[in-house]
């Protein structure tokens, strides 16, 4: 059922409202014979606006029992326990043909036999041809060692040895034309502080001037060419030096490499037909072990104690009709065989209509009845709401859009099973304090709301103002108060 509301303060609506559901029979049909009339004693209390729809009891775990997915073709089930089976944990469930498995599996076992007797052989030639290859290759080492050592020593001992000295040289000529010049810039001052009668001293002092600047001369002399070393070192010396040096060991590498290339020749043809042989043992090594596992999947156990259900849980998933899981069946890989449900905590899923989608709030409280245990009542709480909706039938796009919701239940019982009708109330507003009267105390007339107050001596139709409503009480606003008595059969039309 769809809940219906009635805006605050609209009589015509109420109206409106109580006349459809005298139609649709929400009282019982008027026969022959009346029945006696129900009187409804008016108190103050609460009363909830729920949203009706009809759900799916389900499990909050299942274990899903699926057929293997090793098939190439179909699976032809040769054993299968009764649906709604209790199993324990190992226990077998449904056991698919493994006929063509085990022919398949003796001509793999003889395949993987040969295959390792040729590796054998070909591992045998290998060791022998490495121990010609060790040999050459070794030689060719030494020659490149001592081309390396002869190239480190002399760009990383002998050369910076080399330039240091140079490098010395450069700085003691500079210092020594540095010091002349010292010397002479003294020899000038002592000229010019000489007495101008001392003309011994002064001729002794220019004689020593003339020899300074000389000395200068020759000193600048010997610097340039300690530069000009230098610089024969660093541009021509050293880099062919280096040169010549990196090209022996160039060389030595190269022929180290040659040796290398001509001697793995053979390694490389043998290394190539060992990885390949190897390989392919490997392959038929790992198509047997998946074979025999495979031969296993063939039988299906529960993976947890519990009660097999055939079929595919969810509805949705069905695109045509259900195979009954009996002996010569043919089941598709990974085809859903059935479930086996936790019982222990269940839950109710229901579709819920577009048009009530706003009405429906996580957190909701529900009330529950079971149709094929009407006693039993339950209780849970609106624990999911899907945001996106779907259509009704997954795979046809003219369905109605729902909205998949899920109900966590309160209680469990062992007369509970995945699959049973729900009926739900899901509790959108709980109206408090109010006083209210049941649907069908009222009628409408001329635009107005109406009940029948009993009186001491017959009724009295009087008219009242109504407020929110559910689809069994309405809200009464004005018109009644706690303690009036008024009948629930209507006005007779």
């Amino acid at each position: 059922m769809k809940l219906f509301t009635i805006p605050h303060k609209s009589n015509l609506l109420i109206a409106t409202a109580v006349s459809l559901l005298a139609i649709t029979g929400c009282g019982e049909k008027k026969s022959e014979k009346k029945q006696p009339d129900q009187v409804y004693e008016v108190v103050r209390g609460d009363f909830n606006v729920v949203v009706s729809i009809q759900g799916s009891l389900d499990a909050v775990k299942r274990y899903l029992i699926e057929a293997p997915s090793i098939a190439r073709q179909g699976l032809d089930i040769i054993e299968a326990v009764p649906d709604q089976t209790v199993l324990k944990k190992g226990d077998q469930i449904v056991a698919f043909s493994d006929e063509v498995y085990l022919q398949e599996l003796d001509s793999e076992k003889v395949e993987v036999e040969e295959a390792k007797k040729d590796l054998m052989v070909l591992e045998q030639d290998y060791q022998i041809a490495v121990a010609d290859i060790v040999s050459a290759i070794k030689s060719s080492t030494d020659s490149l060692r001592q081309a390396t050592e002869a190239y480190e020593k002399y760009v990383y001992e002998d050369a910076p040895l080399d330039k240091e000295n140079l490098m010395l040289s450069v700085k003691n000529a500079r210092k020594n034309v540095d010091d002349e010049r010292a010397n002479l810039a003294s020899l000038k001052t002592d000229l010019l502080s000489a007495s101008s009668g001392d003309e011994s001293a002064k001729t002794r002092l220019e004689g020593q001037i003339e020899t300074s600047e000389e000395r200068i001369e020759e000193l600048k002399r010997a610097e340039e060419k300690a530069l000009y070393n230098l610089r024969i070192f660093k541009q021509y010396t050293f880099p062919q030096q280096e040169r010549r040096l990196a090209q022996s060991k160039t060389k030595a590498e190269m022929d180290l490499q040659k040796q290398l290339v001509n001697s793995a020749a053979k390694q490389v043809q043998l290394d190539t037909r060992i990885a390949t042989q190897k390989s392919r043992v490997s392959t038929l090594e790992y198509q047997m072990t998946q074979l025999i596992q495979n031969i296993g999947m063939l039988k299906i156990t529960a993976p947890v104690d519990g009660t097999i259900s055939y079929g595919d849980p969810d509805p949705r998933r069905r695109y045509g009709e259900q195979k009954e899981i009996v002996v010569g069946t043919t089941m598709n890989r990974r085809e859903i065989i059935g479930s086996i449900p936790d019982l222990s905590q269940l839950i109710v899923n229901v579709d819920v209509p577009e048009a009530s989608r706003s009405k429906v709030k996580i957190g909701m409280r529900a009330e529950m009845r079971i149709k094929a245990l009407p006693n039993l009542k339950l209780s849970g709480v609106v624990q999911k709401v899907s945001d996106m909706a779907t259509n009704l039938v997954q795979y046809d796009a003219s369905t109605p859009k729902i909205y998949p919701t899920v109900i966590q239940v309160d209680q469990t019982d062992p007369n509970l099973r995945p699959g049973m009708t729900v009926e739900v109330d899901m509790i959108s507003e709980v109206i408090s304090d109010v006083i209210y009267l049941p649907v069908e105390a009222l009628y409408p007339k001329e635009g107005k709301v109406y009940c029948n107050i009993l009186k001491g001596v017959g009724t009295e139709a009087r008219e009242v103002t109504t407020g929110r409503s559910s689809n069994s009480y309405v809200e009464i606003t004005n018109g009644l108060k706690e303690g009036d008595r008024v009948m629930l059969s209507r006005e007779e039309s």
